[in-house]
């Protein structure tokens, strides 16, 4: 069992490697390309990757079996409309974020990206589900670390900001519906059903709304493969073989080094340079997402 739960947590940080570094080719492509068009690429591309996928794992038998007593509904047909729903609320999310990344760096965007999970658990306090103490003061740390980051003198990086941290609260919506979704449906397929959604979302958004060129999507092929191969394909199917073994108090722990790499390697590969107080700030984030997600589990082995 400690090999399998090892294998899992090493699956998980593959997962937050690849999301971290996602930020840079994220912002790379705003160079060639408008952000709904990006998301359009990304997403058909990163779905249709998928599929085949789906079809290797389940004849592996390596997808999550369902609780006990609970009938899991395996056909495509059965993961459409929750794929179309969960597909939307991505688009959201991702156009917002890549909207933001637009104006502000990656490495801001990955920690203003980390509030997910917080935001997670402040709409479950609004339906209803409990929220412990350690949650509310990782949620107060977070935030100060965000107002410590938030620079107020440079308003195009703080559209940016707020466009990401928008982008944070429709993922965290995502997040919740996902949650509720995946127990009774075969879960790489929803994944699948979800992406394909999201890129047919942002490809009509991205036809009413912006100017984009084949030869932008030509210009910016390094990122959409990225975004394809290792951010949606892979990172999504190693964070759902991960999530089955891995004890929840360190996955949470593992996915929240997501925001520590994108940090990094917007400094290593973009030459982001980060002041002292940016430093502070995302160090409070890092603190807070940490507090809150361990005083939740901490709390729910009770």
């Amino acid at each position: 069992m400690k090999g399998q739960q090892a294998k899992a947590e090493l699956l998980l940080l593959f997962a937050a490697f690849f999301w971290g570094l996602a930020f840079v080719p994220q912002k790379v492509a705003m160079e060639y390309m408008p952000p709904l068009a990006f998301n359009a690429w990304r997403f058909l591309l990163g779905g249709l990757i998928l599929i085949p996928l789906v079809y290797w794992l389940s004849s592996r038998r390596e997808v999550a079996t369902p609780e006990a007593g609970t009938q899991i509904k395996s056909r495509w047909r059965d993961s459409f409309a929750g794929g179309a729903i969960l597909g939307f609320w991505l688009f959201l999310g991702a156009a917002l974020q890549q909207w933001g990344l637009v104006y502000t760096s990656a490495g801001r965007a990955g920690f203003i990206s980390g509030m997910e999970m917080l935001l997670v658990s402040l709409i479950g306090l609004s339906l209803g589900i409990a929220t412990n103490r350690w949650t509310w003061a990782g949620i107060g740390v977070a935030l100060a670390g965000l107002y410590v980051l938030g620079d107020f003198s440079q308003e195009s990086q703080m559209i940016g900001d707020l466009l990401v941290f928008a982008g944070a609260f429709a993922f965290a919506i995502q997040v919740l519906t996902a949650d509720r979704l995946v127990k009774r449906r075969h879960a790489l397929r929803l994944a699948a059903v979800q992406f394909i959604f999201c890129g047919l979302f942002s490809t009509l958004a991205s036809l009413l709304v912006e100017d984009a060129s084949l030869q932008g999507a030509v210009d910016a092929a390094w990122p959409i493969a990225y975004m394809m191969i290792f951010s949606t394909a892979v990172a999504f199917t190693f964070q759902l073989l991960g999530l089955r073994h891995a004890a929840t108090s360190h996955a949470t722990v593992i996915m929240s080094l997501e925001s520590v790499f994108a940090l990094l390697a917007g400094w290593m590969i973009l030459g982001e340079v980060f002041s002292g107080h940016e430093l502070l700030g995302c160090g409070l984030m890092l603190a807070g997402m940490l507090l809150s997600r361990y005083g939740t589990h901490a709390g729910s082995h009770h």
